[in-house]
């Protein structure tokens, strides 16, 4: 059995519109359900201190960059590191326009390297949360 991912660029949270960003998105930018929820679930990662989603952002800009690919971007990065995961079989990609059809198609274009996946795991592992199981959120229980 395989699972099918989803959200993997977090409604646009891990691409390079957030790279360079000082915190959280605002009340004001969190315009949808979408970016609320991944937001929240942002500031649960980093447990308030957006230095760590920095630097998981920084990371995948710099892989993207060693692809030598100007089509890569952080957001592919992410849907890879997600694709490449064990037990995933697929993900699902939202998209807003039709150019997010294009950009996607960047993940395609590329693999991640162990050595790529084992630094974005030892950034994953410092998180603050959120812990425990997929559904825990939902339940309020993280």
């Amino acid at each position: 059995m395989k699972l099918i991912g989803f959200g993997t660029v977090g409604s646009g949270i891990l691409s390079d519109k957030s790279l360079g960003r000082s915190g959280n998105l605002s009340k004001r930018e969190q315009n949808t359900s979408s970016l609320r929820m991944y937001s929240a679930t942002a500031e649960r990662f980093c447990g308030g201190d957006w230095s760590l989603v920095s630097l998981l952002l920084n990371t995948m800009k710099e892989i993207a960059l060693r692809k030598n690919n100007p089509n890569v971007s952080i957001a592919n990065v992410a849907q890879r590191f997600v694709l490449q995961t064990e037990g995933v079989g697929s993900i699902i990609v939202g998209v807003k326009s039709a150019n997010h059809v294009q950009e996607n198609l960047g993940t395609y274009q590329f693999k991640l390297e162990e050595a790529e996946m084992d630094e974005l795991r030892r950034i994953i592992a410092k998180r603050k949360g959120p812990k425990g199981d997929v559904w825990g959120i939902e339940r309020g229980l993280v």
